[in-house]
């Protein structure tokens, strides 16, 4: 049994982790901009759209030190919750504007990387349990950041003209950085709308450190919880969406679960969940069913489940825990007739198929939200327009609850009610 574990987590390893360094390359453009369907820069001007591209962040990992490699946060917890805002350099950098449209629409993005060039720590939020050190975080010190987050986020929301805030929460075996830069790529294609905020929580750069990783997820819900309260209570954002993926995909669910049990106790919400997008989900299926009988839809407008059948990550997973995954299309009895009708009866549950769109097999298939364009187009129409599937040219068969990319979804995407 010891044996079959080291050999699952090794495998894991290869087929979920992230990476643990300060560069990816630019992702291909999703095809709603290949195809010039939408400009997510429309009726903005170059010095318009710079006044509102600044990218936050907020991670409870521990602030670097001289004995650690990391230049700004290390590689386990630091128990406070600290925002801030971070640089991201292109290279070779654009031009000018023109050259920086062309990269958005497709013409000039191969070749191209983007790295972490810097950060500007603004401090820890008031309701950060500690320091790290057994420590209480001074109030003098979680008041001031608090102001200044909250006047930074609000000036974003006014500039860009939308006052949705997205939170992107990444998956296990990364550092600091590299969430970062998948955070900035997903804002940059969402034409830095609202404002945009990296949920960096202390996974670990280890491949063998998936189930340390899963454990840290759960022990850090608790700061995005309070982090979306206090975005809903204290910021001038309308709606909070929740971007999971992978491992991050658990700690995004958890924390919608619990809104949504808290709500029963409570005449008005205390949270503005909009969407929340579970992208290669490793949760258990029973589980994600209970939660629904919980009540789990009445704490959100609308919750999408992006699945792959060449998904290796989970197929490993469901091999480590011994239950299917909710990342993948189906067990081998499919899904019961019962559960199929709720399914359809319930237009605030999307479940999306992946595994016919273009890309979505690349390397591991785990990272088809970045790796396959009709996949990260059908993402990036749905947090812009809140759609739905049919609105946004996807497919299903009669009676049954799977949304698909049908084979002209470019034409058919051309023409979605969502973008007319």
């Amino acid at each position: 049994m010891r044996a079959l574990l080291g050999l699952c987590l090794a495998f894991m390893a290869a087929a979920c982790g992230e990476g643990s360094y300060n560069e990816i390359d630019l992702m291909p453009p999703p095809t709603l901009y290949e195809q010039r369907v939408l400009d997510p820069f429309a009726g903005q001007s170059p010095k318009e759209v710079e006044t509102h591209t600044r990218l936050f962040y907020a991670t409870d990992r521990r602030i670097a030190g001289p004995e650690d490699k990391q230049p700004l946060y290390a590689n386990d917890r630091g128990v406070a919750l600290r925002v801030g805002t971070v640089d991201v350099a292109l290279d070779p950098p654009a031009t000018d504007w023109e050259d920086l449209r062309a990269i958005t629409f497709g013409g000039q993005n191969a070749g191209r990387s983007i790295r972490v060039s810097g950060a500007q720590e603004i401090g820890p939020l008031p309701f950060s349990a500690g320091d790290g050190a057994g420590g209480d975080v001074p109030a003098s010190e979680t008041a001031a950041a608090s102001r200044a987050f909250k006047a930074a986020i609000n000036r974003q929301l006014a500039r860009s003209g939308n006052r949705d805030v997205f939170i992107y929460v990444h998956g296990y075996n990364v550092d600091f950085e590299y969430p970062t830069l998948v955070a900035k790529e997903l804002q940059h294609y969402l034409g830095y709308q609202g404002a945009f905020i990296s949920y960096n929580w202390p996974a670990t750069p280890n491949r063998f450190a998936y189930l340390r990783d899963l454990e840290t997820a759960n022990a850090t819900r608790r700061n995005l919880r309070e982090l979306i309260e206090y975005l809903s209570d204290e910021t001038d954002a309308r709606r909070i969406h929740l971007i999971g993926y992978s491992a991050g995909s658990r700690l995004g669910f958890e924390v919608a679960y619990q809104f949504a049990l808290q709500n029963q106790e409570r005449s008005t919400p205390r949270a503005r969940l909009g969407q929340v997008i579970l992208i290669g989900s490793d949760l258990d299926r029973l589980y994600f069913g209970q939660a629904l009988a919980d009540g789990l839809l009445e704490g959100m407008d609308r919750l999408s489940i992006y699945m792959s059948s060449s998904d290796a990550a989970l197929n490993v997973s469901k091999v480590l825990f011994g239950e299917y995954r909710l990342g993948q299309i189906t067990g081998e009895d499919g899904i019961p007739e019962r559960i199929e009708a709720e399914l359809l009866a319930e237009p605030r549950l999307s479940l999306i198929d992946a595994s016919d769109a273009p890309g979505a097999d690349f390397g591991n298939g785990h990272w088809y939200f970045r790796s396959s364009p009709w996949a990260s187009s059908d993402i990036f129409l749905s947090l812009l327009s809140g759609a739905s599937p049919a609105a946004r040219g996807l497919v299903r068969a009669e009676g049954q609850a799977l949304w698909q990319f049908p084979e002209d979804y470019p034409a058919r995407l051309a023409s979605a009610p969502a973008l007319n």
